[in-house]
């Protein structure tokens, strides 16, 4: 299979533009001396490609994504997930990507975070089983797989990411005894209309007096016409 000529150069461009080689491989872990560890300059677009292949093979019995274009797949997948990497320089520990599905954002960022712990919730079987075949293929090993729902998992985590549950008041509901202390919540969102709704029915349903949030506007590559946008929620 492999991506076409065209792809891979899409593929190339979007992980520069997004700044993946100065801004993200920088922190993919340390070497024993405290030196930076940087993989080499092909190895994420290549792991991304492998695992877009994997992605492309299961999505004919499974339905994983919505579409079997490897251009929509890089763009509105790998890309839209890789968008974050800029809020993720002061994680140091472990993230949660609550709702996984087909591993977007948990396998992206975990290709380019090597050294970060990264947690993939996804309770459905046939998804949590792709997900475990593509930590396999890829090697990666600061992969963890649960397969289960958010609310029976345990433990904390320094980040927690959702693209794939709705209202901001839920994901906080189900999401905030699963913060460690200066911890955040990213969700993936769209249109800023749509998010100021979910913001007031967040602050009507809370009190919780800790809670800070802001909204960041980005710039996905590709799909620039297209308004994207992190809600994040921090703690004190």
């Amino acid at each position: 299979m492999g991506l076409s000529f065209a792809d891979r150069r899409m593929l190339e461009d979007g992980v520069i533009r997004l700044g993946i080689g100065a801004q993200c491989a920088k922190r993919v872990g340390k070497k024993g001396d405290g030196a930076p560890r940087r993989s080499p300059d092909s190895e994420v677009p290549d792991l991304l490609s492998r695992f877009i292949d994997e992605l492309l093979l299961w999505n004919r019995n499974t339905n994983l994504v919505s579409t079997n274009s490897p251009r929509e797949i890089i763009v509105r997948h790998v890309f839209d997930s890789l968008s974050v990497c800029r809020l993720l320089k002061s994680v140091n520990g472990s993230i949660l990507d609550i709702g996984s599905g087909a591993g977007f954002p948990a396998i992206p960022l975990a290709i380019v975070y090597r050294n970060l712990q990264v947690h993939a919730a996804e309770r459905r079987h046939k998804r949590a089983s792709f997900l475990r075949n593509a930590v396999l293929i890829l090697g990666l090993e600061n992969v963890s797989v649960l397969e289960k729902d958010v609310r029976d998992i345990k433990g904390t985590y320094d980040a927690l990411l959702s693209r794939g549950v709705g209202d901001l008041s839920y994901l906080y509901k189900i999401g905030r005894a699963l913060l460690r202390e200066k911890a955040m919540i990213i969700a993936f969102k769209g249109k800023i209309t749509e998010i100021e709704k979910e913001v007031s029915r967040l602050k009507a349903k809370t009190t919780d007096k800790d809670m800070h949030l802001s909204i960041q506007r980005v710039k996905v590559p590709h799909l620039e016409e297209e308004e994207r946008n992190f809600v994040i929620i921090q703690t004190k």
